[in-house]
């Protein structure tokens, strides 16, 4: 496990987790909800992105995952008025409070995670700390394990510790769960037995929403317009500046520099600006129709033939490309 630093600030990527129990009956209202909330999100400095899982199970319990540039960022947003008054509109959708869980320094993944919240522990920290690392040894030798991590509270965002630990899958996770070992480590550390646990499958998904989110897969075919939409005019912009830049490199290596930047710039930086802007089409929830297809679809093909009529002045009269 890795421990973060309490008194010190991270300037890190941040994730909150947040789970809702929804009222029976309620789904509707939520999703108009929770659009309303990640439109707001939207408008926050340093804002990534938000996805959302649905219950397993017909249960009532939805994950929403909303990421964030830095803690501070992130914070901003928590404390925020706008946010405050939202939740305090949806209070008759839920059964009970949410929980939130801040989540810093997570890297994507494809697997699935398990987050543990535990409370503060005054003066017991290195006991607790001894504590969680023989659970970490003991998940080590378990298959399909993956890692773990330890964030300590945060002050002015969260006061728990929360644990992280990831498995390749649910089968895996499951064995863990179920295990003597960890059984018998709980009973071990039974002071410390005041603590939450959730799974999410697949909380981190990069540029599109999972199957198992609160909304129907988006259609292959969108997902590759989108990702034209962002990767045309990135290539070309590339392609210019490294020929302006270094006009004698060699093919092969301006095209390994210009794959490396433009996968890199599509990931973090162009594909949420995408998808942001076209998650009226690519998540439409239950306004989808023929319509609301056909525009997304026209203003993609709109700004293709646009750019690509910038492009042509630019390469044909400002820049003549080899």
């Amino acid at each position: 496990m890795v421990a973060s630093d309490a008194g010190s600030p991270r300037r890190a990527p941040a994730t909150v987790v947040v789970t809702h129990v929804l009222r029976s009956g309620r789904e509707p209202d939520f999703r108009r909800w929770q659009h309303e909330v990640d439109t707001a999100a939207a408008g926050f400095d340093g804002f990534l992105g938000t996805e959302i899982t649905r219950p397993a199970d017909g249960g009532h319990e939805w994950s929403v995952v909303y990421r964030f540039d830095s803690v501070a960022n992130l914070q901003r947003w928590l404390r925020s008025e706008h946010r405050r008054d939202l939740v305090s509109r949806a209070g008759p959708l839920f059964e009970r409070e949410p929980t939130q869980h801040v989540l810093v320094d997570d890297e994507a993944r494809e697997t699935v995670t398990v987050v543990v919240a535990h409370p503060p522990v005054p003066g017991r920290e290195q006991e607790f700390l001894s504590w969680q690392r023989r659970i970490t040894e003991a998940e080590k030798r378990f298959p399909g394990f993956r890692g773990s991590e330890l964030h300590a509270p945060i002050p002015g965002v969260q006061d728990e510790w929360t644990i992280l630990f990831t498995f390749d899958s649910q089968t895996d996770l499951d064995r863990w769960l179920g295990s003597p070992e960890r059984a018998a480590l709980l009973a071990e550390g039974r002071e410390f037995r005041d603590f939450s646990l959730r799974s999410i499958p697949n909380p981190y998904g990069s540029w599109f929403p999972s199957p198992g989110g609160a909304v129907a897969p988006v259609p292959s075919w969108k997902t590759a317009t989108s990702v034209l939409v962002g990767l045309y005019p990135l290539v070309v912009v590339l392609t210019i500046t490294i020929d302006e830049v270094w006009p004698a490199a060699p093919l092969w290596l301006s095209l390994l520099i210009g794959n490396i930047a433009s996968v890199g710039l599509l990931t973090w930086v162009v594909m949420p600006i995408v998808t942001r802007a076209l998650h009226f089409w690519l998540e439409p929830g239950d306004h989808t129709d023929r319509r609301v297809d056909t525009l997304g679809l026209v203003l993609s093909v709109a700004f293709l033939t646009l750019a690509a009529a910038v492009f042509w002045l630019l390469t044909t009269v400002v820049w003549t490309l080899p």
